[in-house]
């Protein structure tokens, strides 16, 4: 079955990946990125428009190629990992640790939204968003609960209090460049916890 793509970009930096994933299935797969314009052409006469639009080509009809089709909606979604981390450390500590990675990473920063760190990390297998949340936690016996205030403590019963910075990283994408980052991220937040 042949299929016929049409993917919007909106930068000169997407559309080169664009046409290094066409290059690197060309071994895999007949795709090409055919020359010329794509036209969409819906709601009516086909034979009109097209008799139009050879009148106006030198090639005419030679310089067109016309297929029928109708939408294809892939079954692929989009996967998610999310990695959580209790450490001692400060959470300013655990921030600036984070910061690096993000930046060894090649992760650009988006934003913040409702408190988590948001970033976009571009690698030859593909891009994937990354969410950030940080939070001082009072511990308290073998359960954690969210601090309602740095000076709040909760009252303990058996075992042992104080605070715990907690990490939460949520990686997003498609393909095989979510888990490849998560497992980066992993072995680097591994490494550093062991500190």
């Amino acid at each position: 079955m042949d299929y016929l793509i049409l993917v919007e970009y909106q930068s000169d930096a997407e559309r080169k990946r664009i046409d290094y994933a066409v290059e690197k299935w060309q071994g895999k797969a007949d795709v090409s990125k055919p020359r010329g314009a794509v036209i969409e052409f819906r709601n009516g006469d086909i034979d009109s428009f097209l008799d139009n639009l050879y009148s106006r080509l030198p090639d005419g009809k030679s310089a067109v190629r016309v297929f029928e089709g109708k939408d294809y909606s892939p079954e692929i979604s989009e996967k998610t990992y999310i990695l959580k981390y209790e450490t001692d450390a400060e959470p300013k500590a655990a921030e600036s640790f984070l910061n690096y990675l993000m930046n060894r990473t090649g992760a650009s920063f988006d934003g913040i939204r409702s408190g988590i760190k948001c970033y976009t990390a571009y690698t030859k297998k593909g891009q994937v968003m990354i969410d950030i949340a940080i939070e001082k936690k009072e511990k308290t016996g073998n359960r954690t609960e969210t601090a309602r205030s740095e000076n709040e403590a909760f009252s303990a019963g058996a075992g042992t209090s104080g605070t715990v910075t907690s990490v939460r990283i949520t990686v997003r994408g498609y393909g095989e460049v979510a888990q490849f980052i998560c497992s980066r991220i992993d072995k680097e937040m591994t490494a550093f916890l062991d500190m």
